[in-house]
């Protein structure tokens, strides 16, 4: 499991530092977006299906279904923090300020800028993020099955 997360978490620390930077460096709204962590959601899964796959391993959809788990749960935990600093801080780009989760701006308490909104997005992030790589995946490792039985060469 270590082996096949490795990459993915890098990619992904390095997109959550990245998209910082050019938040508060003022880059176009879209280019932020390109920048976010929730593309990988997309992505990893069939990496993951993949590489456990052709691993040979036993039980592929327990697995499979660990590693998107723990993948979401660790690039959520990655995100909080730039909820914690953009509140501490009063970031204004979009992220923070203009969407209904918004960590900046009137009416947001230290209790929701420090604690609640960061934690509730993780929560739900993660939750969402796991759905759908669960899906992407296993439709990934039945497609893997499939073309190994037609072709066990």
């Amino acid at each position: 499991m270590k082996e096949i997360m490795k990459w993915p978490l890098v990619i992904a620390a390095v997109l959550v530092v990245g998209r910082v930077a050019l938040e508060l460096i003022g880059a176009p709204h879209g280019l932020n977006r390109v920048f976010g962590v929730a593309w990988l959601y997309f992505l990893v899964p069939v990496y993951f299906a993949v590489k456990i796959g052709s691993s040979g391993e036993g039980h592929p959809f327990k697995e499979l279904f660990k590693a998107v788990a723990l993948f979401a749960i660790f690039t959520r935990v990655m995100v909080m923090p730039t909820y914690v600093l953009a509140y501490m801080f009063q970031w204004t780009a979009p992220r923070f300020s203009l969407t209904r989760d918004r960590v900046v701006g009137e009416g947001v308490s230290p209790l929701d800028g420090y604690l609640i909104i960061p934690v509730r997005n993780a929560l739900v992030w993660a939750a969402i993020a796991t759905i759908l790589g669960v899906v992407i995946g296993s439709i990934t490792l039945a497609i893997r099955r499939r073309a190994m039985v037609k072709d066990p060469a």
